[in-house]
């Protein structure tokens, strides 16, 4: 249901693993490259219904056009950890706390990796201190994208009715491609309904959505 897939895939801390709120120096000490690295290659269980790779997106789903001006929007990132995004093998926006280096929902980020198909990798990673202890929260999703990117970002300007705007993530920082992502939302409480179809596939209740009209 909405609120389930508005929650976190997984937590860790139930999962045989030892959170701690310096994620980094944990991921270093145990042969990590990246969020990325550590969230496809570790071992763990996602809630029922999830898939291990993309969450609640599919990424075989209607690929949706890069937006103008680079966007990319979220709900926000509403509490501590990592995130990192990526278009196909190439990192194009990362933060060892994007709590702090995202405090926004609007930001932009290099689609110029994307050549003519492409997928839209987003991974964030919530630390969060319940119980007296630190709690990781996994989120990802994975959404397709077609056309040819750019490396130089333009202002966005609104979009008319029935033109795609920018991806949102629902549930931690909405981007332009509008991608809210779930990443935002507390334990248990869902995230803020997005307003637009969600990448990849049109109606579902994705934390990420594409083509949320831009607010003014």
């Amino acid at each position: 249901d909405k609120d389930t897939k508005y929650n976190p895939l997984a937590f860790l801390e139930n999962q045989g693993f030892k959170p701690q709120e310096d994620f980094k120096s944990w991921r270093d000490e145990n042969g990590y490259k990246s969020l990325r690295d550590f969230m496809d290659r570790a071992k763990y269980t996602v809630t029922e219904g999830a898939d291990q790779a993309c969450g609640f997106t599919d990424p075989k789903g209607t690929p949706q056009p890069i937006p103008a001006g680079n966007a990319m929007r979220s709900t926000g990132y509403t509490h501590d950890g990592p995130c990192e995004v990526w278009i196909d093998d190439t990192m194009v926006l990362d933060g060892d706390n994007c709590h702090e280096k995202f405090p926004g929902k609007d930001y932009t980020v290099d689609y110029s990796a994307c050549k003519g198909t492409c997928t839209l990798r987003w991974y964030w990673l919530g630390v969060r201190f319940l119980k007296n202890e630190y709690s990781w929260q996994v989120y990802k999703e994975c959404i397709p994208l077609t056309g040819s990117g750019s490396s130089e970002s333009t202002p966005a300007t609104p979009t008319s009715e029935g033109t795609p705007s920018t991806p949102t993530t629902q549930g931690s920082g909405s981007s332009t491609p509008t991608t809210e992502t779930p990443g935002g939302t507390t334990q248990g409480t869902p995230a803020p309904e997005s307003q637009g179809n969600t990448w990849g596939t049109p109606g579902a209740n994705s934390p990420m959505t594409w083509g949320q009209r831009l607010r003014n």
